[in-house]
């Protein structure tokens, strides 16, 4: 009885640094809560932090809080862990979280932390998504995909390209008249050219100076041997 009882003591679930950050919200201590969740953003690696965290974002508690929404997807990142990629792929088709924008921005950087082969379908994506700081937020994530397997950087460099041309190309061909239009493209442009452009160098390990010298970079070196770069 007593040897039961030890094993039942071992394998209860522990109290997580996030049981404590949810406390301090019951408690209504944002700051504590934020500094807490800035502490689990330390602990690289730690899956249990990570799972404890991701179900922590569904809460009402954290979702009417975007301050505190945000810090819990930075402290994934910190983390990268990838045994929290299911969970963050939810999020992305649960029926209401999938369609706000902090949500999506911040499975990004959960993505960007972890580099997890399994969320690179959903990264391309987000890539093609409604709102542009999603695309930026979806480009600088596969970024840092610079250490996976050749053909996973060439599918997200062709992914990131496809994209960061057609909208040189929309910025650069709207009718001048059409001042709505102009402004709309050059905002785009400003807010996900440079992740776009920062994504494709890291991917490749090259620079080149603007979409079409990427482009005939590409259509060059694509079915050629990329070097695998180092961690």
């Amino acid at each position: 009885m007593a040897l039961l009882l030890t094993l039942l003591i071992l394998t209860a679930d522990e109290p997580t640094r996030a049981d404590e950050v949810a406390a301090a919200l019951a408690a209504d201590d944002k700051p504590k809560a934020i500094a807490l969740l800035k502490e689990i953003g330390s602990l690289k690696g730690n899956d249990v932090e990570a799972l404890a965290v991701a179900k922590l974002v569904r809460s009402p508690q954290v979702q009417k809080q975007p301050d505190v929404l945000e810090e819990c997807f930075l402290a994934l990142k910190g983390i990268g862990s990838r045994k929290v990629t299911p969970a963050l792929l939810k999020l992305l088709d649960h029926s209401t979280l999938k369609d706000v924008d902090a949500v999506r921005i911040g499975v990004c950087r959960a993505f960007q932390g972890s580099s997890d082969p399994d969320a690179a379908e959903a990264l391309t994506d987000l890539l093609k998504d409604r709102e542009d700081r999603v695309i930026a937020a979806a480009a600088e994530a596969a970024g840092a995909y610079r250490y996976a397997k050749e053909g996973l950087r060439k599918d997200l460099f062709k992914a990131i390209l496809d994209i960061y041309e057609s909208t040189w190309n929309v910025k650069n061909s709207v009718n001048p008249d059409d001042k709505t239009g102009k402004r709309r493209a050059e905002r785009r442009w400003e807010i996900v050219a440079d992740a776009m452009e920062r994504a494709l160098q890291l991917l490749s390990n090259v620079t080149q100076p603007d979409p079409p010298s990427w482009r005939r970079w590409w259509n060059k070196n694509k079915k050629d041997r990329w070097a695998d770069l180092e961690n």
